[in-house]
């Protein structure tokens, strides 16, 4: 099993793993670590490398979300991952990308594999959908019988 931890600025991570438990479920070796305003950058680091010595002593490896190219939850990111060889960092996490990798991680133990999984997945995920003028039919994959009791 892989395991994951989403970081970013704010309540993004704390965001995007709830709604992640909504609709895919509870995740095992999961791991949610938020960069605060407030915070000073050492806590931080100090709370990253935490949560990754923890997943590291119980996966096989670890995936690391990030919210933005070049941020300090990036960068961070980055430094503690360096010199560990199953771990991988992404960018740009969304919650398409974190869906299929909480549904497939749990049988995989190629981080690196997987990462490749999260981008393909992170980039299907992203789509300019729009209603023809006058339409009434919704965007393809809404509207299904199952909008009743939601995703």
């Amino acid at each position: 099993m892989i395991g994951c931890i989403v970081t970013g600025h704010g309540e993004f991570a704390g965001g995007l793993a709830q709604a992640l438990t909504m609709i895919a479920g509870e995740q095992e070796h999961f791991e949610v670590v938020p960069f605060r305003e407030t915070e000073p950058l050492d806590g931080f680091a100090e709370r990253m490398k935490a949560a990754l010595q923890r997943l590291l002593g119980q996966t096989d490896g670890v995936l690391i979300f990030t919210d933005l190219l070049g941020g300090t939850p990036f960068r961070t990111a980055m430094l503690a991952a360096a010199g560990h060889e199953n771990v991988a960092v992404l960018t740009g996490t969304n919650l398409p990308m974190l869906i299929e990798i909480g549904l497939m991680r749990s049988a995989q133990s190629d981080v690196q594999a997987l990462a490749r999984t999260a981008e393909e997945a992170g980039r299907a995920g992203i789509q300019a959908a729009r209603l023809e003028p006058g339409g009434s039919a919704p965007p393809s994959g809404a509207g299904s019988d199952d909008d009743s009791e939601g995703i």
